[in-house]
């Protein structure tokens, strides 16, 4: 082929059109933006309490077992405020993580996998960020990546953008740390 067969020659109203389909939300089968949708559910799991551990229920009185079944989660902090709060203890951070860990792994679609994705990584990021310790086997270098590509979705809270954001740097810091004491 010449250099003039690969030349495409296109209008500014063709231009046009070809950038605002790139630029065109992603919509699922329903016509639903699935960036506003995967939002929507950050929110909305971020906001409540973690659920009651099923062992936890088992463990209780028959009588208070019926009363735990009607009240999904216990009365506590939400999701959200837990996984920002330099306070909690790494074993709530923990559980958090693996509560992520299962919810991900038994969910029914791509948009609540990431969901819980993101709390996964949040609760590393919180365990890095507010008590010095990594709570997974990943190296610095791949979470630092992973923490990078969630500020870059529009659809992670800001609140969780910030976090993940100091997680990387963290993580930048653990990396030169670690190149340094090799050399």
């Amino acid at each position: 082929m010449d250099k003039e067969a690969k030349k495409i020659e296109l209008t500014g109203e063709q231009k046009t059109r070809l950038l605002s389909l790139g630029l065109e939300p992603k919509l699922n089968e329903d016509g639903i933006d699935i960036d506003v949708k995967k939002a929507d559910l950050l929110y909305d799991v971020l906001s409540h309490p973690m659920p009651v551990d099923i062992s936890v229920i088992n463990s209780m009185p028959t009588a208070l077992k019926g009363l735990c079944q009607r009240l999904p989660a216990v009365a506590g902090e939400p999701l959200g405020d837990l996984l920002q709060n330099p306070e909690r203890g790494i074993s709530v951070i923990k559980q958090i993580k693996e509560y992520a860990k299962q919810s991900g792994t038994s969910a029914t679609s791509e948009i609540e996998s990431d969901i819980f994705l993101v709390i996964y990584y949040g609760a590393i990021a919180n365990a890095l960020l507010f008590h010095n310790m990594k709570i997974t086997q990943h190296s610095y270098k791949d979470l630092e990546q992973f923490f990078c590509s969630f500020t870059k979705k529009d659809w992670v809270l800001s609140e969780l953008t910030e976090l993940f954001k100091k997680a990387q740097k963290y993580c930048k810091e653990k990396l030169e740390e670690i190149n340094n004491s090799n050399k």
